[in-house]
Parts: structure tokens; sequence; C-alpha cells
């Protein structure tokens, strides 16, 4: 029998959230103050495309998509990205897109949450989860009670 998870889903409008602490898996700040985007620190990442290694400041913005490389890369490229300081690679193995079947990338938000992005230039799939399905369906449970919702 197959295992079936619960998960709660919802629709985050872009602009509405503004992602203030990334990490990379080894809990290297993401973060860059010196260049801001939207009037927020971005969050700067290394690339890797065809030996070409440079530097991108990802908007921080959820849903906005108004990133700044370091050159010019035709739409369409997919990159490997890696944390600047540690080098450590963001993508999830086990993660693809499913708009452009390219690898997703990971950034680690404070309290077990993240974001995951595709990895190919002009593709704009991503999401954000904050908790787990359990930790959401905990949290009703716990604080909230159940017969509030029914």
């Amino acid at each position: 029998m197959a295992e079936v998870q619960n998960r709660i889903e919802l629709e985050v409008p872009p602009g509405e959230v503004v992602v203030r602490h990334a990490e990379c898996p080894n809990g290297c700040d993401l973060m860059d103050p010196e260049v801001e985007i939207h009037g927020h620190p971005s969050i700067r990442v290394a690339y890797e495309h065809a030996d070409r290694k440079g530097e991108v400041h990802l908007d921080p913005i959820y849903g906005s998509h108004d990133n700044l490389f370091d050159r010019e890369l035709p739409e369409g490229t997919i990159m490997e990205l890696s944390c600047p300081s540690c080098q450590v690679a963001l993508r999830d193995p086990d993660a693809t897109c499913t708009k452009c079947s390219a690898g997703m990338f990971t950034l680690h938000l404070p309290k077990g949450g993240f974001v995951e992005a595709c990895q190919r230039k002009g593709c704009f799939h991503h999401k954000l989860r904050i908790v787990t399905g359990e930790q959401m369906m905990q949290r009703l449970f716990d604080e909230v009670g159940m017969d509030a919702y029914l």
C-alpha cells in the first residue's frame, strides 16, 4: 500500500514575502547587504556554466525575478549553483523542475524552511516551504485545535 502524505499548500502572491535569511546546506550566510534589489539585501550565489564561473545576486522577493548576473547568459542556460563561501552545491539531486525538467536548487531558511527554484535561466518555477506537512498538522492540533476548522 502506498504511503499517504499530508500536505497543505498555500498560494503566496508575488511580492508578499521577502527572504531575509538564506543559507547553503553547510550554514553559510548567502545574504548580501552590499547589493540590494528592490531595497532588500540580495541572495548571492556562485554559478558555473560551460566552464565559466561567476556570481548572481538573486531577488529576495518571492515571486520576483529581477536577478543580477555578473555577465550576460542566454535564456535557457542551465547553471550549476553553489555557495560562494564554501562551494557546496545548492542543487537538490532529488528534485526536477516540473515545468522544464532542469534541476532544482535549494536555499535553506530559518527553522527548517526552504525555497526551491529551477536552475534554468528564464524558467521561473519555484516553491516555498516554511514547515513540513507533519509540522503544519501538529500546529493545527496544538495551537488552535481541529474544532476551529470544522
